[in-house]
């Protein structure tokens, strides 16, 4: 009786000593059983057979036994050797196999481990040594001689930065900056280090020029003397709050600031009752400046493009220069200099970044006439270069070098080469050992991943914070006092809350808080989300910020120790203003760099060896260590992230899994998958033609690439099921001319069976 289906074997063996056994030429009819023991048979009976051990009935062999591959030895071997160890602890075997646990798609469960490329770049050994090589700050403090009264600030605001802002020295570029637009009126092109201090280093000289006693007192109805111009409004909101810290020890000054995103009713009100100092964004700016009647710009004195390189890529050529012509046209300098004693005679233009390159020059050129340039030299501190145009036009740097901006000296850099499949849960490995490092040292600080997309934001921020929770002030009915609790997402009833910013990350650590951040939000989100991103919680010490570019300039964030660049940066630039958010003026930090196998390791040799030039700070890391370290170190309780028995790469490629059932249980989740990937891809095309050479499109590996995004199969696949065209590649990447492949065996026998099997025929039980 056979075991599978029940039914009896009536196989006839002929027998050789009969006269009438059929030759073994001759075909032989066989009939009862299976249909594939039948075949068998009767091509054993022919002497077909494959060297395959053909069992009758009664289990005995027909034709010698085959020999076994050698591959097949050594997976007996092994299993032998593992029948000892207890099945916790044995290597989980992921292979590939068809379908969905109860779904209907036809993909494939890949595991996370296999037909991964491997790093060509050596290892750096990331163990600590006793002779570990320190470097000073480069962009810190100079502790000395020097202080902001000595530099020329006068006593009341020095005093209230000592006291209030907690600046008691000033940093090379202060140094260099504060007593040159005291003492001159040229116009000026400051590059500095991020983190160095450019603003208050610009902002100081102005706020002391408009302290100074005159004739006529400064009062807000006095007008406009300076404009500070943004390349974004985070950074506009932060330059307008240190005005207004710096304006409580002069109240007659007056601050504003108008940016896009908020409403221009109140905007104009504000101006109407009168501003001194106006921090904007160029397109607000230009549309008051046409439109706004109360805004009198004709006593201006200072105008200071912050951020100037991120000025000319976001394309704001056009709009400074009409800027810059209708302040030329309302200007009343020359009849009131005599009014405004003490106040330059003429319009200082000032151009501040962190970046020299031509673009920046370009605009350069459009508002600087006859520039002075104040940079600090890695090799000759303070010095200042200088060079002056005789037409007075476009401005020229000498001694310059290929790349004249580099990251802090105390800043570490990691750089992590990760196979595209591992990229997800590698980032949850270096979020989990960031989280459990402040656990173990119990001081508090931020991070901040960075992505090249909005969508991209939104994905991870979903699946970071599943089952995470938000919180909601509610009211004590017994006290009466607010108080902060813990919500679910679902229980929220506020309608402001439709688009939640900000909740608890569990699957990371139960102290760590995820927001998100990207210019998509809405104005007032992302002012939110910024402030409670630097408010101090003490049940949430590591806080998580999501974000884009658009948090990568100017920033004066507190307390990011690390900064993981999960996707490359699109310029080198960008990645220096991206570390910039770590290690600043003198403070410690940490910097992670995801990169891919392959080309992509070409970048560290050609663009980060130049702006990391201390060697023992650029590190390239196993991304092994990593993911054992998170899934694998057992703390003093025994206990480790999953706090189960069995090795790490079961339970990394088991967190993966749980994401990929995630998306299949629901169909949004799955959706803004797609969409992220898709955007990804698309922003992974725009890199510089400069850079192609390591961050090409057409040679990513599409397939792991969406396992990265817990897909089990890229969108152009999911789109055809969806019916939709999939001539393009990718929801809008060409894929070229390519020829339609050739259906692939396995899948093409296995789609016949099922034909087969519909079909009714003696075989179909």
């Amino acid at each position: 009786m056979s075991d599978d289906d029940g039914l009896l074997l009536n196989f006839v063996i002929p027998d050789s000593n009969d006269s009438k056994a059929p030759l073994a030429n001759k075909s032989v009819k066989v009939k009862g059983g299976r249909w594939k023991d039948r075949r068998k048979l009767q091509l054993s009976l022919q002497g077909r057979t494959k060297e395959k051990k053909l069992k009758g009935v009664n289990g005995v062999g027909i034709e010698n036994p085959r020999v076994p591959k050698r591959k097949e030895v050594d997976e007996a071997s092994k299993s032998k050797s593992n029948e000892s160890v207890p099945s916790e602890f044995k290597r989980a075997k992921f292979s590939e196999t068809k379908g969905q646990s109860g779904g209907k798609n036809n993909s494939y469960v890949s595991s996370l481990f296999t037909n991964n490329e491997t790093a060509s770049q050596h290892v750096t050994d990331t163990k600590p040594t006793t002779e570990e090589k320190t470097y000073l700050p480069s962009n810190a403090p100079v502790k000395g001689a020097a202080t902001f009264l000595g530099l020329g600030i006068n006593e009341k605001l020095s005093t209230h930065l000592t006291d209030h802002q907690r600046f008691k020295y000033p940093t090379k570029i202060q140094k260099l900056v504060i007593p040159n637009l005291l003492t001159t009126q040229r116009d000026l092109f400051v590059k500095a280090q991020t983190g160095s201090g450019k603003t208050m280093a610009f902002i100081l000289p102005i706020f002391h020029k408009l302290m100074m006693e005159n004739r006529h007192k400064i009062t807000r109805d006095s007008g406009v003397f300076a404009i500070i111009l943004t390349p974004t409004r985070e950074l506009a909101n932060q330059i307008y709050s240190v005005l207004e810290s710096l304006a409580r020890c002069h109240h007659t000054l007056v601050p504003g600031i108008v940016i896009g995103g908020e409403k221009k009713k109140s905007e104009k009100a504000r101006l109407r009752k009168g501003v001194n100092i106006l921090v904007a964004t160029p397109g607000r700016l230009a549309d008051h400046l046409e439109n706004t009647k109360s805004l009198d710009i004709s006593q201006l004195r200072y105008l200071v493009l912050d951020e100037g390189d991120k000025l000319v890529e976001l394309g704001f050529e056009e709009t400074i220069s009409k800027i810059t012509r209708i302040i030329d046209q309302s200007s009343k300098i020359a009849e009131t200099s005599e009014k405004w004693q003490g106040l330059p005679t003429r319009r200082i233009n000032m151009l501040c970044s962190a970046t020299l390159q031509n673009n920046v020059k370009q605009l350069g050129s459009i508002i600087l006439s006859n520039p002075e340039m104040i940079s600090v030299d890695r090799e000759v501190e303070g010095t200042i270069l200088f060079d002056e145009d005789t037409d007075g036009g476009a401005m020229s740097v000498s001694n310059s070098s290929e790349h004249e901006s580099f990251a802090p000296d105390q800043l570490i850099q990691d750089v992590l080469i990760v196979p595209p499949k591992l990229r997800l849960v590698t980032l949850d490995a270096c979020l989990y050992n960031i989280a459990k490092k402040i656990e173990q040292n119990g001081i508090a600080s931020r991070s901040m991943v960075f992505y090249s997309c909005s969508d991209s934001v939104n994905y991870h921020f979903d699946v970071f914070t599943r089952d995470g929770k938000k919180l909601k002030k509610v009211k004590d009915e017994e006290t009466g006092e607010i108080k902060t609790v813990l919500v679910s997402p679902e229980d929220s009833t506020d309608e402001n809350d439709a688009d939640d910013s900000e909740l608890t990350a569990p699957i990371i650590h139960n102290s760590t808080m995820v927001y998100k951040l990207h210019g998509s939000l809405s104005q007032q989100t992302r002012t939110s989300i910024l402030q409670n991103f630097i408010k101090d919680d003490r049940r949430f010490p590591h806080k998580v910020l999501f974000c884009t570019d658009v948090a990568s300039r100017g920033l004066d964030l507190p307390n990011i120790a690390n900064v993981i660049e999960y996707d490359a940066p699109f310029t080198i630039d960008d990645h220096l203003h991206r570390i910039g958010r770590s290690a600043r003026v003198g403070n410690k930090g940490e910097a992670t760099l995801f990169l891919l196998p392959g080309l992509e390791e070409g970048y560290i040799d050609a663009k980060l060896k130049v702006v990391h030039p201390r060697e023992e700070n650029l590190r390239i890391k196993n991304y092994e260590q990593v993911l054992q370290q998170a899934f694998a170190e057992k703390d003093a309780t025994g206990k480790n992230k999953h706090d189960k028995l069995g090795n790490w790469d079961i339970h990394a490629t088991t967190w993966h899994l749980e994401v990929e059932r995630w998306l299949l249980e629901d169909s949004s989740a799955l959706s803004k998958a797609s969409l992220a990937f898709t955007s990804h891809i698309r922003a992974y095309a725009t890199h510089l033609s400069q850079e192609r050479n390591f961050f090409n499109v057409k040679l990513l590996h599409l397939e792991h690439l969406a396992k990265s995004f817990g897909l089990r199969e890229t969108p152009k696949n999911i789109g055809k099921k969806s019916g939709k065209n999939s001539d393009k590649h990718l929801d809008g990447i060409d894929n070229g001319s390519r020829r339609p492949k050739k259906e692939d065996p396995r899948k093409k026998m296995l789609r016949m069976a099922k034909l087969a099997i519909k079909s009714n025929n003696e075989f179909n039980y």
